[in-house]
């Protein structure tokens, strides 16, 4: 066992002896005790087309999602943020979630019999229509106190979040080769899905991010800090598993405690890429390449998504409008009042 790998593990039985004791319960991830209730439950408990259904959800969806967790740690807090991802980013039905929700309700019922936890967040939370068009972003002035209060070993992923627009998929997907200082560039060529690499979300997808000088600094610093888990393929955010990070894991091990810290509203993972877009929209960057930054195939989806942000973006532009027809300003002299 390399050295790397000796830290790693007695790290990680650091934490669950800790995690024991704080639950009274018995540390165990959630993808390990998931694999343990279809083998051992599901076959002998259910119906074979509920056991196909159950089976399905939990590892296409609730494995993915809580891949790296313990099940003694996942909150109702946890759960929303499953259903909010699930209704508004994979656009699935509120039907199929409350389904996938009722699979981690029985599945919780059984880790609390085993004692892997305390007890069930499942009935806390409950599953409703969300409008797909409806956002959550930080204004500019609160990124940077969000990232001076993010861990050390979390900042850069929170950095590179909020200053590329990435999908949470996309940022798990990236590898330190993907990071070009010479070109001042992010190159997204992969995702991932379902714990598993994948080819981004569409062809647009499928691009180079400019990056700023900060997060290039940060991502200089990161690549050869002892605060990140080397790994053999290169992984630029590793988890403490050694695996790509998931979205589970960045909002509740390194937004949500960044968040409280910094004393800022509550906002989801993939809300740092619509504060991305945001911050573009109020730079008055063009649409076009606001569209090749978030990897849309067309300015309609750019405009679809964030149409509302851009009509009052173009609010100043319908101040110099009525200046020049009421009070005969001229474009220079806007020009000079705007400097």
């Amino acid at each position: 066992m390399q050295e790397s790998e000796a830290r790693l593990f007695l790290e990680r039985r650091k934490m669950e002896v800790e995690l024991a004791r704080k639950h009274d319960c018995e540390a165990v991830l959630f993808e390990q005790a998931a694999e343990e209730f279809i083998a051992r439950v599901l076959p002998t408990a259910y119906k074979p087309s509920t056991v196909v259904n159950m089976t399905s959800d939990l590892r296409a969806h609730l494995i993915p999602f809580f891949k790296d967790a313990y099940v003694c740690e996942i909150s109702a807090r946890d759960l929303d943020s499953f259903i909010a991802e699930r209704i508004i980013d994979d656009g699935a039905s509120s039907g199929k979630t409350l389904r996938e929700i009722n699979t981690f309700r029985q599945f919780m019922n059984t880790a609390v019999t085993w004692r892997y936890a305390s007890y069930n967040p499942g009935y806390l939370v409950k599953v409703k229509a969300r409008n797909v068009n409806s956002i959550s972003f930080l204004r500019p002035v609160e990124l940077k106190p969000l990232f001076e209060h993010a861990h050390p070993a979390w900042r850069p992923y929170l950095m590179t979040a909020g200053l590329t627009g990435m999908r949470c998929g996309e940022l798990a997907g990236l590898f330190e080769r993907d990071v070009d200082f010479a070109e001042h560039k992010i190159r997204v060529r992969r995702s991932v899905y379902r714990g598993k690499y994948d080819t981004p979300k569409t062809a647009a997808a499928i691009r180079d991010i400019d990056m700023p000088p900060s997060l290039e600094r940060e991502l200089r610093a990161w690549i050869v800090s002892p605060l990140r888990l080397k790994t053999q393929t290169g992984i630029l955010f590793p988890s403490r598993c050694g695996n790509p990070t998931t979205s589970y894991v960045g909002n509740k091990t390194a937004l949500q405690p960044a968040l409280e810290a910094a004393g800022l509203p509550k906002i989801r993972l993939h809300d740092l890429r619509h504060t991305y877009a945001s911050i573009l929209i109020a730079n008055r960057e063009s649409l076009k390449y606001i569209q090749r930054m978030l990897g849309h195939e067309s300015v309609n989806t750019t405009v679809d998504t964030y149409g509302h942000l851009i009509d009052e973006s173009n609010m100043p532009a319908a101040r110099r409008l009525d200046e020049a027809v009421f009070f005969g300003k001229k474009p220079a002299e806007q020009d000079e009042r705007a400097v």
